[in-house]
Parts: structure tokens; C-alpha cells; sequence
């Protein structure tokens, strides 16, 4: 049985992470602690949470904020913002961990270090960079990070692009652990199976999608420059003069949404979805054929291995952290690079010469391995390294 009290700081997660964090209070003996930001968490969330952890869901009420530099959204490292969260010291000592894991090394992780330092505990950071996201890294965060690190006894990290990127910022092969992040996969494939035959083909009509269409493609995610969905659209006009039946699915809102319907509404083939509640993404993972993401830069995109769970084969850009784990060429799906015209327009013709169902059941089987409870087991087996 577990007798230490394990406490997570991580001022900001959505729906995906909280069925991770059951299954660590689960695999803690209800000794697992969260302290999180009240304001910066939607309200649904906020709820979950605390029906999930009950009295060890710890938020933090009061926060402002100093920001400067581009939108927080955009490009790593193109903006500053400080916190400065009142009653997160207390709130650390009331709980008294035995271990904290606090998420990268900013935000909330300097209250963290102090408060391990002083108690002489161990200090596990949650960190998800790879080299491409922080090629245009200024040298004092460089700095700031080396310093940290000599306080931090070992790391979580999402995947192998991150490790490969801690190691060659001088972290030990050894005191990093993998397989720190998963989505929601459980509640959104049962959701997709819940729905008939009789209930895709009412919500194609519903949105728009023809019933002689071809092949589905969807993207989940902001329509801001980031994400490459400039270029998946451009790329999309000469791959309908191929296949004219396909469907390009955009899901999502954003700065360029409004500037894409205005650019691209002459393609009948491409529907803009715009914002919808998260409540009801199951229904478009469950009428689309492949999944998309031409994104610039992502740590571990979460919406690959939520399309992965609902059985959809991917196509995923090669500046996305999470393709080498989670996309095997020939396997589920493809690679490409947004910024090659020819790559993408090869990528969305694969599909066409390819089993989508066999795809899409090897996506399955591969995201099995990136479960709550797989990850949550990773996440103790790193625990017990320092406080068994």
C-alpha cells in the first residue's frame, strides 16, 4: 500500500488529462494531489475534476498574470507570460507532499523547486518540447532551464523527440522517464461505437457531406497560422481535381477561420465546422476516413491519439512530436511535410491505395499503448524511482 502523498502541479490541462489523473489517485491509494488554476481551466473541467479528486484537487483561486511578446497560442518562444499565483505556496505546504511533479519549467515549477529544495524531496518535472519547437529558443531560457535542472531529481517525458531533446540540454539518459501523455481515448471510442449506421449518415446530411462522397478527411484544431491548415487547403484544390467526391472536414475556430471561408468557400468540398463543444467531437471522428494534422510545430498533438482510439488512420506533419511513436508509415497511415507542396498532395492520394479499415484498426492497437492507465502506470514506475 501507498503511504506517500504524491502532489502534481499543473496549472492548466483539459478534459484528456483527467482520466490520467483518476487513474494515478487510483494507483496512489487516494494519496494523489493536484494544484491547478481555477481561471485558467473551462468550468466542465473544473467540475470533473473535483468529482474525480474530491478533497485532493487543490485549485488555485486567485491568479494574474504578467504577458508580453505574440499570442500564447502561436510559435514557442515568441512570448513571456508570469503568473503570479496567490496562496500557491500555502497551498503547497498544506498538502506536504512526499514527491511533486510539476509541469515544465515555468508557471508554477519555481514554487515547486523551492518548496523541494527546502523539504529535501523529489522534484519530477512533466516536460514536452522537442528540438523543433525550441529551435528559436532564447539563451536565458536555456540558461533558466540548466538552472532548474539542478534541482530536479528526474523527468516525465511525452515521447522520444522529447528525450532526445533533454538529453542534448545535458539531462541524463537515465532520469528520463517516456510515455508521459495520452488522451481520452476510452469515453471517445465508446462514444463513436454508440453511434448506428442510421446515425452517421443522418449527421454527414446534417453537416453538409453528400452521400455519394468519397473519402473523409478531417482536422481537429485552432485555425491560427501554427497549425499549417493554410497549406492543407492549398494542397486540397488540386487534390479534388483527382478525386472530386472527397470531403475535407475542418473542425475548429480561430483567427483565420473567417479568412479561409472567404479564400476557400468556393470549394464545395471543403466544410469549416467552425467551434464546436468537445461534448460532440466523438460524432466527427465517427463519419470521418482519415485523419489530417499539417501542423508547424506540436509538442504531442492529443488529437492524434483521439482519432487513433476512434479507429481513423493518420496523416500526420513530420513537425509534429508525437508521429514517431504513434505513426508508422504502411502500418496506420503517413508522414509528410506541410511546407512540400508534393508531400501533402502524396500524402492525401495515399489513401486512396490503402486499406482504411486495416489502418484504422492498427491505430487502435497502437494507441492502446498511450491508455490513462498505461501512462498512469508509466508515471508511478518514475515515482517509485525516486520515492519508492
Amino acid at each position: 500500500m501507498n503511504t506517500k502523498k504524491i502532489l502534481w502541479v499543473n496549472p492548466s490541462f483539459l478534459d484528456y488529462r483527467i482520466p490520467l489523473y483518476k487513474e494515478l489517485n487510483i494507483l496512489l491509494d487516494n494519496k494523489f494531489h493536484l494544484i491547478y488554476s481555477e481561471a485558467r481551466i473551462p468550468e466542465r473541467c473544473n467540475t470533473k475534476i473535483k468529482n474525480n479528486l474530491a478533497a485532493n484537487a487543490h485549485p488555485v483561486a486567485k491568479e494574474s498574470r504578467i504577458s508580453f511578446g505574440a499570442k500564447e497560442q502561436e510559435f514557442a518562444n515568441t512570448s513571456v507570460s508570469i503568473p503570479i499565483p496567490r496562496g500557491l505556496s500555502k497551498m503547497i505546504r498544506s498538502v506536504k507532499p512526499d514527491l511533486i511533479i510539476a509541469e515544465g519549467f515555468f508557471q508554477f515549477t519555481p514554487w515547486a523547486v523551492w518548496y523541494s529544495w527546502i523539504h529535501r524531496i523529489p522534484l519530477l518535472v512533466a516536460y514536452e518540447r522537442t528540438a523543433h519547437t525550441e529551435r528559436h529558443c532564447p539563451w536565458w531560457r536555456r540558461a533558466y532551464r540548466k538552472f532548474i535542472n539542478r534541482f530536479v531529481s528526474g523527468y516525465i517525458a511525452n515521447g522520444q523527440m522529447t528525450k532526445e531533446y533533454l538529453i542534448s540540454q545535458g539531462v541524463k539518459s537515465d532520469d528520463i522517464f517516456t510515455g508521459g501523455m495520452c488522451a481520452d481515448s476510452k469515453n471517445l471510442s465508446e462514444s463513436v461505437s454508440s453511434m448506428t449506421i442510421e446515425d452517421r449518415i443522418n449527421f454527414k446530411r446534417d453537416i453538409g457531406i453528400p452521400d455519394d462522397s468519397g473519402v473523409i478527411y478531417l482536422y481537429v484544431g485552432q485555425l491560427i497560422e501554427r497549425k499549417g491548415v493554410c497549406y492543407l487547403l492549398n494542397a486540397w484544390k488540386d487534390h479534388v481535381k483527382q478525386y472530386g467526391n472527397d470531403v475535407l472536414l475542418i473542425t475548429g475556430g480561430g483567427e483565420l477561420l473567417e479568412r479561409f471561408k472567404t479564400d476557400f468557400g468556393d470549394i464545395h468540398s471543403i466544410i469549416f465546422s467552425g467551434l464546436i463543444d468537445y461534448s460532440v467531437i466523438y460524432k466527427y471522428y465517427a463519419i470521418s476516413d482519415v485523419f489530417i494534422i499539417p501542423t508547424l510545430e506540436d509538442n504531442w498533438s492529443l488529437v492524434v491519439p483521439e482519432a487513433m482510439a476512434c479507429g481513423l488512420p493518420i496523416a500526420c506533419s513530420i513537425y509534429n512530436g508525437c508521429y514517431p511513436e504513434l505513426v508508422i508509415k504502411d502500418r496506420n497511415g503517413c508522414t509528410f511535410d506541410p511546407l512540400d507542396a508534393d508531400s501533402m498532395k502524396e500524402a492525401l492520394s495515399y489513401f486512396h491505395h490503402v486499406d482504411l479499415e486495416r489502418l484504422g484498426n492498427n491505430s487502435k492497437i497502437i494507441e492502446s499503448n498511450y491508455s490513462p492507465s498505461n501512462t498512469a502506470k508509466n508515471i508511478v514506475q518514475a515515482i517509485n524511482t525516486y520515492c519508492g
